[in-house]
């Protein structure tokens, strides 16, 4: 449609009238006047096409009488002035929707509601928010890796190309219903992508707070099974630390790992709790204090956006501890459980590292060439260590080095170590993902001290059975 018809005002002085001219499908057999008084064709292809010479753009009034090459009709065409700039909002074929239309957006202008038009796709908004956040290190790159992975479920969908402003609740709704087979943790972080696309929305002015479709979003159940946490029972601990300490873990002498250091990093995770990063991330000079008998926790091993394994600046849980205003790093001391063997374990370690000429960084943990260690090559290790050692076979992935970690936590919980302790040692800043992870094992812990309650009633006889019939009498 060409809107380029000539406007003049009807009194409103910022409603116009326009002529809109569309084209017709076939000609009419008579010609219009304008072009029948013509002599001079050449502008317009002699009327072979729809192409108009300057007579036929500056038509008013014969073309809504008769036009044998276009549909002509007025429209009313609202401007209004916002942010100092004069602004088309409506185009209404009468005038009492043009006014209507005018009052609309007036409005909406003195409530600062007014929504200019946007084409910005949810994908482009989200993959916008995750860039910035990124260069303003909001996010490291292994995070940012992470979110584009949660991401791809979006711009894979039927709602990822669609401009923001189009998007429906029910579009979302439809979408999300979709992805039950993901698990629960993972829906809610596709909704949190989407959920602060749409806040951000609001904020930039494309959508307005009441036009928020993500307000009536419901989170679906997962149809996933929940994976519980696995720790190693205490006689399963016992068969893999000694397992360990009589078997040599490395048989190739292609591996680029050494024995000694697979059986200490195994130890060390399973008596301070560290995470398999920040294990590797260790300096002998700067985080292992044999006078104070701790370590130093303040950096992990992480990933680029390449996937490559990079040190990290920060722990896991590093940017939200500095956003908290709080230090970004933790103390573990050599005898949560056993300070004797952490001690001799750390020993050996540093002995065996600084006898390393590849170690570069002065690492506490690396592999023979002085690379940094790896998560999944670990992993495969332990994996194969506990199934030599006949452990936890019935586990259909079999195990990996995390267990340890979860061995550790759970060992406090029985030991009845109160939550905020264990989550400092672990580096949590609350005790909630500790409740949320560990509640079966929790709940187990809690029907002992059930057991130890009763045992103390009995003990003190404060329920005899002269007690009791009394009681049960009343």
């Amino acid at each position: 449609m060409n809107k380029k018809g000539t406007r003049k005002t009807n009194g409103e002085g910022s409603i116009y009238i326009t002529l809109a001219k569309q084209k017709r499908k076939k000609f009419l057999p008579k010609e219009c006047t304008i072009c029948k008084n013509c002599t001079d064709r050449t502008a317009c292809n002699n009327r072979v096409g729809y192409d108009k010479c300057k007579k036929c753009e500056e038509c008013k009034i014969e073309c809504l009488n008769y036009c044998d090459r276009f549909y002509c009709y007025e429209r009313n065409q609202v401007q209004i002035t916002i942010n100092g700039k004069q602004t088309t909002v409506a185009n209404e074929k009468k005038r009492k929707d043009a006014v209507l239309k005018k009052m609309e957006v007036e409005a909406k202008v003195q409530t600062k509601n007014y929504i200019k038009k946007y084409g910005i796709t949810l994908t482009q908004k989200i993959q916008n928010i995750l860039d910035q956040k990124l260069s303003s290190k909001a996010i490291g790159e292994n995070t940012y890796q992470r979110e584009l992975c949660d991401l791809s479920h979006i711009k894979n969908s039927a709602i990822g190309d669609i401009p923001m402003q189009k998007i429906t609740y029910n579009m979302i709704q439809e979408f999300i219903n979709s992805r039950t087979y993901l698990s629960q943790s993972s829906i809610q972080k596709i909704l949190f992508l989407i959920n602060t696309a749409f806040s951000q929305s609001v904020i930039d002015k494309e959508i307005s707070f009441a036009d928020n479709p993500m307000m009536k979003v419901t989170v679906p159940v997962s149809d996933k099974e929940i994976q519980e946490i696995v720790p190693f029972e205490i006689y399963e601990q016992i068969a893999l630390m000694e397992y360990i300490t009589t078997h040599n873990l490395i048989s190739s002498k292609n591996n680029n790992y050494d024995t000694k250091t697979i059986k200490n990093i195994i130890i060390i995770g399973l008596l301070t709790g560290m995470r398999i990063g920040e294990i590797g991330a260790l300096n002998i000079d700067n985080h292992i204090d044999m006078d104070l008998k701790q370590i130093k926790i303040e950096r992990t091993l992480t990933k680029n956006k390449d996937g490559q394994i990079i040190m990290g600046t920060l722990t896991k849980t590093g940017k939200k501890k500095i956003k908290q205003n709080k230090h970004d790093f933790r103390i573990v001391p050599f005898g949560v459980f056993e300070e004797e063997i952490v001690e001799s374990v750390l020993k050996e370690q540093i002995e065996l590292s600084q006898s390393n000429p590849n170690n570069k960084e002065n690492l506490l943990f690396c592999k023979k060439d002085g690379s940094y260690i790896h998560h999944s090559q670990i992993t495969n290790i332990f994996k194969r260590i506990c199934r030599d050692a006949k452990i936890k076979l019935d586990l259909p992935k079999g195990c990996h080095i995390h267990m340890t970690r979860h061995t550790f936590t759970t060992r406090c919980i029985e030991s009845g170590m109160d939550l905020m302790t264990i989550a400092n040692l672990l580096g949590h800043t609350t005790t909630i993902q500790i409740e949320r992870a560990y509640g079966h094992i929790l709940d187990r812990y809690r029907n002992q001290n059930l057991d130890n309650l009763r045992d103390y009633y009995r003990e003190n006889k404060l329920l005899s059975a002269n007690m009791k019939k009394l009681l049960l009498s009343a």
